[in-house]
């Protein structure tokens, strides 16, 4: 399947909301079609270069969005709230000549959700402050504290980790796996 993609600094997982301002006109036009069409769009951690400017080179992992919510902002500029949808890899990419970067991406199966494990009550404990204290910026309408997926999706997002150690996170294959590396990065 064919995505546009927006290469970030910041990064969106399944069921995680990420608020936007754009202004370039390369990602206007790409969300003014995305609401057209009612299909979502890319985003992903940059590898090498700069969120405006030329295009920059992603990741190869990243997360289908939709868009939930926009208006116009005092600044004139759009934003957008968009929500994770599916974790995808990126297996090719092309430069339209507006700078969009265009992704050939396979879905990833979603993990199920899972129990978390007594031993990672600590990092739920964590997140459960973190969404306290960002309240103002970022909000769930139904956090699961209880559930091993969601809280390790929702600290490798809201946690100040390095690009290099999102991905390496991205790429275990199981929650569990990622709550006992984040523990060991000593966030609990």
């Amino acid at each position: 399947m064919e995505l546009p993609l927006f290469p970030l600094s910041s990064l969106v997982l399944p069921e995680g909301r990420i608020s936007l301002r754009l202004f370039e006109r390369r990602y206007l036009d790409m969300v003014a079609a995305a609401m057209r069409s009612g299909d979502g769009f890319g985003i992903c951690l940059i590898s090498e270069g700069e969120e405006t400017g030329k295009a920059a080179v992603p990741h190869p992992l990243g997360t289908l969005v939709h868009i939930s919510d926009w208006d116009q902002g005092d600044d004139g500029l759009l934003h957008i709230t968009c929500e994770g949808r599916q974790l995808f890899r990126i297996l090719n990419t092309r430069v339209a000549d507006n700078q969009l970067l265009i992704g050939e991406v396979a879905l990833q199966a979603a993990e199920p959700p899972t129990p978390l494990a007594q031993e990672f009550g600590t990092l739920a404990g964590l997140l459960g402050q973190l969404l306290d204290d960002l309240r103002d910026y970022v909000s769930y309408p139904a956090p699961r504290l209880d559930d091993a997926v969601w809280v390790s999706n929702r600290l490798i997002e809201l946690l100040p980790l390095q690009a290099q150690d999102k991905i390496l996170l991205l790429q275990m294959q199981s929650s569990g796996d990622r709550l006992r590396l984040l523990k060991q990065l000593r966030f609990a």
